[in-house]
Parts: structure tokens; sequence; C-alpha cells
């Protein structure tokens, strides 16, 4: 009768114990993956190309049509995250009032980002990738509608701060060069949705 009460004791035991060990695993190893939905709102650009002189440039104050984009985040909140995300930017009154050469252009940032918490529900974000840029798009002027005019790439840096909860909002500041000349300036809002990272 002992030996069946020491048998039963052990095995309980040691039943408490894998769950234990599992439970422990399954915490620390739970870093949520979600999906990451946001617009993204210029309150101000700047974009130069590459070229030889500095009249060529482009922007916008207050863009009437927001940017789309998404990506996915992986951590939990009360840790460092990671996220991957990529935007389309149209802003269709973007120009040079210094020298008129056409209206309007078109972004695409893509950004690797490391998200860090800070007290309660705020949070600061920084990273980089690379922008594609297209400048005058359309309403160009007949001088240079002989002249070349394709997408241009940077190598952008971002710093952001914000609040986040199931929905975040943050305000970032983007800037990007490349050896060849091009310069772009991003200045807005980012206002998404990236799922609860509480679990």
């Amino acid at each position: 009768m002992n030996k069946i009460f020491f048998v039963i004791l052990v095995l309980s035991l040691y039943a408490k114990f894998s769950y234990a060990q599992k439970s422990i695993i399954r915490n620390d190893a739970r870093f949520l993956f979600r999906p990451l939905l946001f617009v993204d709102y210029n309150l101000y650009h700047w974009y130069k190309p590459p070229s030889l002189t500095n009249s060529v440039n482009a922007g916008q104050i207050f863009n009437v049509l927001p940017g789309i984009g998404g990506g996915f985040i992986l951590g939990k909140k009360t840790t460092l995250l990671f996220c991957v995300e990529a935007t389309i930017k149209y802003h269709p009154f973007s120009l040079d009032l210094d020298g008129y050469q056409g209206m309007g252009s078109i972004a695409f940032p893509v950004l690797a980002n490391f998200r860090i918490p800070l007290d309660g529900f705020f949070f600061m974000q920084i990273g980089g990738g690379l922008q594609w840029t297209h400048i005058n798009l359309h309403q160009r002027t007949s001088s240079q509608l002989s002249n070349l005019n394709t997408f241009f790439i940077t190598c952008i840096a971002e710093i952001a701060a914000g609040v986040e909860e199931h929905l975040f909002l943050m305000y970032f500041l983007r800037f990007g060069y490349h050896p060849q000349g091009s310069v772009t300036f991003d200045f807005g809002l980012k206002f998404g949705l990236n799922g609860s990272l509480w679990e």
C-alpha cells in the first residue's frame, strides 16, 4: 500500500513539474506575431531627386490623401518589438514654388523598425530602410517633358513616438539620402491597428 502511495505521489509531482516547465517555456517563447495596418498622413514632405543642380525638388504641406501601409509586428508590448512595414503615398499637389516644373509625387517607403516600450502606453520607434520616390508626375512644363523623370531611391532613417493599445497613433520624422544627391524628408503621423500585444 505504501509503495502504491509513493508511486502515485512521484507521478503526481512529475506531472506538476512537467506542466510548470511547459508553461514557463510557453511564456518565455510566446512572441506574438500580428499583422500591421495603418494610414500614413504627411504633415509636410520635401523630395529632391539626384541632379546636377539644386533647382529640382517638390514639397507639400498637409497632404489631402493619406498613405496606406501594412506589414507585421513581432514581440510583446512589455519587450522590444520588431516590425516591418511598407507604405504607398500619393501627394497630388506636391510642387516646387521657386520654379514650377510639374505637380504631384508618389513614394514607397519600406522600413524595418524597433519599437521600444516606455512608461504605460507610450513607445518610441527607431528604424531604417529604403524609399522609392517619383516627383512631377503630371502637368509638367513643356521644357521638362523632354527630360528624363523616373523613380529615385534614398536610404531612409525614421524616429517616431506615440501611444498604443490595440490601436496606435504616432508622430514620425523620416529623412533619406543617397550619394548621388537625392534627398527625402517626411514629417507626419500614423494611425493604425496591430492587435493586442498583451497576451
